[in-house]
């Protein structure tokens, strides 16, 4: 069902749901979308409007202005409201859903480089990737099926070589706004779910607690009404969700007086992105390479057709579709291939992930090198509120993001183009032409203008990390905050460690697991 918040009588109590889920991205849409039907009663706040598409309104985007670090600033000064959406549908409104899974390796410690590992196994994660996928569009989950992708794309990684650092991964995107815009995808059966409420125009701006702040009893809101704050209600559930994304849900509970920090102030620290390098290097080669080669490095639009006979097998589809009905049934994303690192290559180095796009020109005899790696966790890289800014709308502080990056990221660059070349050389490589500076230290880079500046990969992550005991985390394995017996964090915030696999799956994935442990948990 549909409300819009601005139709609620000043002072309004909405109580007696079971689930109340603050925000409408992509956590906070699968989450509902995974409820409807359930026993439970379930209330989605969107700040944004049923009918948002494209860009957010330029006032409700406002909210999301702050401040930045000095560091930052020399990468991307406009970071903090370019990255991220405030309207319904949140960030899926200008992403083209790039997906993978998080390697086995990412899920792990790695002695030598970091501590920092995720507490859900690779086994259970694989069994809720397969229903993101779904959610996605993206036919089967088969990732690591390296002769199946071949031959959808009609191509073929280079030859393997004993022993090398390197090895082809897949990637998948959705560029269909009908389907990558979760809104749009999910929207009708929201609308007309029994169980599920999406209320509109509703802004979250207290969390009021128990006497002990270990337990969440009401949530103040208001509407945006002319630009202003309109009126005011309230809501009381059973269990509160966060879901606002990797910056904003940890300025909530800032807000909320660093509400589910532990003894070792972990709330909002560790806050990571994919650093990324579009034009790293530009390589040669001696003679043009193998266009099954440079087929594997397209990005190619893929036909698949769903399996019929209860097998789980996709076919691909090379024919051009000329019955109606075959493309209607048909599974359309975009799939192509990118080098990684061997998890032997990585325990060797003691480096982050990485993965490498090559660009071919025409003549298919050079290219170049896209760059896009781990992070490290960095408790000095961190988010917080600037008490001296506020937000234009509600007077409450901005955020203050004061992103870092460690030797250890830079060390995790330098080896992961050295690796790049090596391999390269083995496959007719004649010529490597850097485009980026990375001598110096962490704080030592290429920034913008310069072609080889480095950027970042708009993946917000970190900050409420998720830990087994409470003085390494601020949530626990089902996502909970340790100290809060009541309040949940949907999104990347989560997330202990990146990997280099871009994190909406992931998230997707762990917004379906919080919804089935949510619908399961006792009355």
């Amino acid at each position: 069902m549909y409300l819009n918040a601005d139709q609620l009588p000043n002072g309004t109590i909405l109580q007696d749901f079971d689930i109340c889920i603050v925000g409408a991205g992509a956590a906070g849409i699968a989450m509902a979308k995974r409820l409807i039907g359930s026993p439970r009663r379930v209330l989605l706040l969107s700040s944004g409007m049923a009918h948002d598409k494209g860009l957010p309104n330029p006032r409700r985007q406002s909210i999301y202005k702050g401040t930045l670090g000095a560091f930052m600033q020399k990468v991307d000064p406009i970071f903090l409201e370019r990255s991220r959406l405030h309207m319904h549908g949140g960030t899926t409104n200008h992403f083209g859903f790039w997906a993978r899974p998080l390697d086995a390796a990412d899920l792990k410690p790695r002695p030598g480089y970091r501590a920092a590992h995720w507490l859900i196994s690779q086994e259970e994660f694989a069994r809720y990737y397969q229903d993101a996928n779904h959610f996605g569009h993206f036919g089967p989950f088969n990732y690591d099926d390296m002769p199946f992708w071949e031959q959808v794309l009609l191509a073929r990684n280079f030859p393997a070589a004993p022993g090398a650092a390197l090895q082809g991964a897949i990637m998948h995107a959705q560029y269909d706004e009908d389907l990558h815009d979760f809104q749009i995808q999910f929207g009708e059966e929201l609308r007309t779910a029994e169980n599920v409420t999406v209320l509109f125009n509703a802004h979250l701006l207290e969390i009021e607690t128990s006497e002990h702040r270990d337990h969440v009893t009401t949530l103040h809101c208001t509407t945006l009404e002319n630009g202003t704050r309109g009126r005011d209600f309230v809501v009381r559930a059973t269990t509160y969700t966060l879901a606002l994304g990797g910056i904003e849900t940890v300025r909530v509970l800032k807000l909320a007086g660093d509400l589910g920090n532990n003894q070792r102030d972990h709330l909002g620290r560790g806050f990571m992105v994919h650093p990324l390098i579009v034009k790293a290097a530009k390589v040669r080669f001696a003679q043009p390479v193998d266009m099954l080669v440079r087929n594997f490095f397209r990005i190619q639009k893929v036909h698949l057709k769903p399996p019929s006979d209860g097998s789980g097998v996709y076919t691909p589809l090379h024919t051009p579709l000329v019955n109606p009905e075959e493309i209607l049934e048909s599974c359309i994303f975009e799939a192509w291939g990118v080098l990684a690192p061997t998890e032997a290559a990585l325990d060797a180095e003691q480096i982050g992930n990485f993965r490498i796009i090559l660009s071919f020109n025409t003549a298919g005899d050079e290219a170049e090198v896209n760059l896009n790696w781990e992070q490290i966790p960095n408790e000095n890289s961190r988010i917080t509120l600037d008490p001296l800014q506020t937000d234009p709308v509600f007077g409450q502080p901005v955020t203050h993001l004061d992103w870092q990056m460690l030797d250890a990221d830079k060390h995790t660059a330098v080896r992961a183009l050295a690796l790049c070349e090596a391999y390269l050389r083995q496959h007719g490589l004649v010529a490597w032409e850097w485009m980026t500076d990375l001598s110096g230290g962490a704080e030592q880079w290429s920034f913008p203008p310069d072609e080889g500046a480095l950027a970042t990969g708009d993946h917000h992550m970190g900050a409420l990390r998720m830990s087994a005991a409470a003085e390494d985390g601020i949530v626990n394995v089902d996502s909970r905050l340790h100290t809060v017996d009541n309040l949940y964090v949907a999104g990347c915030s989560v997330f202990p460690t990146g990997g280099f696999a871009n994190p909406t799956l992931t998230i997707v994935a762990l917004a379906l697991r919080l919804a089935d442990h949510l619908q399961a948990l006792k009355d």
